[in-house]
Formats: C-alpha cells, sequence, structure tokens
C-alpha cells in the first residue's frame, strides 16, 4: 500500500453555507473551490476550505434521498471521509478489496488541462469511508472538472494550521481488535501504540495505527463495558455508533494559533489551576511559560522522544460529538495521555478544595474523555 498522507476531510452537513461561515470566520479557512449539480455532482454542494496544509470539503445534500441528508439526519454533522493520499489509487483500492474491503465506488479518473486525478472509495464503518486519492500535481485542482476553483476575494491571513496531525475514532466496546486489523490489512498501516487508560471509575483501551511516515494516523479508543460510562459513551450515544470523535490539527506555534482561534470565536476548553502547580512534578517543561499555558489551557505532556503542548475545543456541533484539537510536538510521538489522569487529578483537588464550587466544564469533560 502506498498511502502516506491526509489529502482532505469531507463532513457532510446539514447547511454548507453555515458550516463554511463558521470554519472560515474562527478557523480562518478560505473558501477555494465548489461543485453541485451543474458541475456533475448530483443532489449535493460541496465547499472546498483550505488553511495551511489543511483541506476540508464540506457537503450539503439539496433533497431528502441525497446520502448526505440520511448522513446527517442519523448522525448530525460529522466526518464522511477521511480520504487519503496515495501514489496508485487503483492498485491500492485492488489491494484493500482482496484484504477484505467493501467497495463504495471504483477507480474514476478526473483530468482535463489543469491536471489528473485518480480516486477510489473504500467503507470503514458505520458511515465512514476512505477515499483513496492520487494526484498527479499536488498543488493543482482540487477535482478537474468537477470542482471549480473560487478566486480569493481577499489575503488570506497567516497559517496557523500545518496539517492534520491525527484523527481520533471512537469506536463501541469490544470492537476495537477488528478495527486495527482492518487497516492493516486494507490500508497497510502499522500498529504503533496501545494504552490502557484508568481515570477515575472510567476506563478505555486505546491504539495507533500509522503508515511509515506517520503522515497518516488514526488513533482509536473503546470504553471498558465494565467500568462508569463516560465521554465515550455519550460519542456513541450522540453520533449513533462508532465514527470520528476529533480532528487534531499540527500547528508549529501553538500559543499563537491558540490566541488567534479563541480570538475568533473558538471555545478552547478551559483546565483547572490545580493542573499547571503539577507540571513540574510531573517532570515537564517546555519553552512556554506557565502562566501562558494557564492563560490559554493548553496541556503539556512527554514521551520517550520529547514533549508535546495540546488544546481541546468544545464541539460546535449540535450533538456534541465531533470536537477538534491543536497539537505542536516538541519531538513527542504518541498523544498526550499522561494529561488524561493529571487533569482528572487536578479536578479531583479542586473539588476537595472547595466542594461547592463549580468545576470548569471544559476541565471535567476532558478528564471524562
Amino acid at each position: 500500500m502506498t498511502v502516506h498522507s491526509v489529502d482532505h476531510v469531507e463532513f457532510y452537513v446539514g447547511d454548507v453555507n453555515q458550516a463554511a461561515h463558521y470554519y472560515c470566520g474562527t478557523y480562518g479557512f478560505r473558501v477555494v473551490a465548489e461543485a453541485g449539480p451543474l458541475s456533475g455532482l448530483a443532489g449535493a454542494r460541496s465547499l472546498v476550505l483550505a488553511h495551511g496544509g489543511v483541506r476540508l470539503v464540506l457537503t450539503s445534500a439539496l433533497h431528502a434521498d441525497h446520502a448526505a441528508s440520511r448522513f446527517v439526519r442519523r448522525h448530525g454533522d460529522g466526518v464522511r471521509d477521511v480520504a487519503l493520499r496515495t501514489d496508485d489509487a487503483a492498485g491500492d483500492f485492488e489491494r484493500a478489496l482482496a484484504a477484505g474491503a467493501e467497495a463504495v465506488s471504483g477507480p474514476e479518473t478526473f483530468e482535463d488541462a489543469t491536471g489528473r486525478v485518480t480516486r477510489a472509495t473504500i467503507a470503514a464503518t458505520n458511515d465512514l469511508v476512505h477515499t483513496l486519492i492520487q494526484r498527479d500535481d499536488p498543488s493543482g485542482p482540487f477535482l478537474p472538472g468537477r470542482y471549480r476553483a473560487l478566486p480569493e476575494d481577499v489575503e488570506p491571513g497567516p497559517d496557523l494550521l500545518r496539517s492534520v496531525d491525527h484523527l481520533a475514532l471512537c469506536l463501541r466496546a469490544g470492537s476495537l481488535e477488528t478495527m486495527v486489523d482492518f487497516y492493516q490489512r486494507a490500508l497497510g498501516l502499522k500498529h504503533t501504540y496501545d494504552e490502557y487508560i484508568v481515570v477515575g471509575g472510567q476506563a478505555m483501551a486505546s491504539k495507533v495505527v500509522q503508515d511509515e511516515t506517520r503522515g497518516v494516523t488514526f488513533t482509536m479508543v473503546e470504553p471498558d463495558p465494565t467500568a462508569a460510562r463516560g465521554q465515550l459513551n455519550d460519542f456513541l450515544d450522540g453520533f449513533d455508533g462508532p465514527g470520528v470523535q476529533h480532528v487534531a490539527y499540527g500547528t508549529d506555534d501553538i500559543v499563537r494559533a491558540a490566541r488567534e482561534l479563541r480570538e475568533s470565536g473558538v471555545e478552547l476548553l478551559s483546565t483547572p489551576a490545580g493542573y499547571y502547580d503539577a507540571l513540574a512534578e510531573r517532570g515537564i517543561e517546555v519553552d512556554i511559560d506557565t502562566t501562558v499555558l494557564q492563560e490559554l489551557g493548553l496541556l503539556a505532556d512527554r514521551d520517550e522522544w520529547g514533549h508535546l503542548v495540546q488544546v481541546f475545543t468544545r464541539s460546535p456541533y449540535a450533538r456534541r460529538t465531533v470536537f477538534f484539537e491543536l497539537i505542536q510536538r516538541l519531538d513527542a510521538r504518541t498523544f498526550g495521555s499522561g494529561n488524561i489522569k493529571a487533569l482528572y487529578e487536578a479536578v479531583e483537588r479542586e473539588r476537595a478544595e472547595a466542594p461547592d464550587a463549580a468545576v470548569p466544564v471544559g476541565a471535567a469533560a476532558k478528564a471524562g474523555a
């Protein structure tokens, strides 16, 4: 298999214009292309948004029988397609089918004077699919002949987002091993990391699959059904089954990104002060002043390779399902799992010290992740 990066993430949404307004107004995305019935996209309208190295596709149905309409009725707005860049879309598609993957649509080539793109799509789980994208010119048009490039009316802002660092899949209890096996067989990804996390009465199992370059990373989590219910169960209930729980955007300057996105209206989760008091005890040292970390709700962690700094957002969706993460890697290769326990303990300390005080909603949510 030759998949090596995330080409784009497609959301099925109820109102494409409203969704685009949100992502452009808060995260600084720009609408760079569009498609609809006049360009051969039957029954739907799509907008392509770009920011740095991240591309999102927003698609909404124009009639009730379209797949996007059925998806939104069942799941609410959410991730339909994590499209993966490959050097051989047709070959990888056939290899995936031979390994047991289910075909959604076979190889199709889009070509005109501006470029050539081949794509094919396989099913993953519960309406999540993966489109394999082969681009002769990675900087060329999104999909020649199908999507129309749009002129940019304003100067683009700073590139706060570098790439899609990873995507987290929330799975039903008992399905984690099956999905790891699927990604290894169908897409040639490798199982690189696993962990069992206990916080309070809650517990979850986590496994990671990646390509060799770590350009494609899926972190998969399932709740332990013998433990107390938590945020994973809430996602499964709200989304009606497994799916992408959060999209993590890599950034080279998380302080600037967090500050500017917060000022634009992105709701970053808050963190109790006790968390920052314990950073030194955990041996966490990053080149960001602790007061700045606390001001922005930034979390810091380390692994055997280095450190990372991350922050999570509140879900913008009515069902409180999909949310986002900003992450800056300072050589770390893992995903900040140490923060889960540290946050939980910080919340518990604040409850013990001031039992009648309200605990920050964001901290409680993350501690129960």
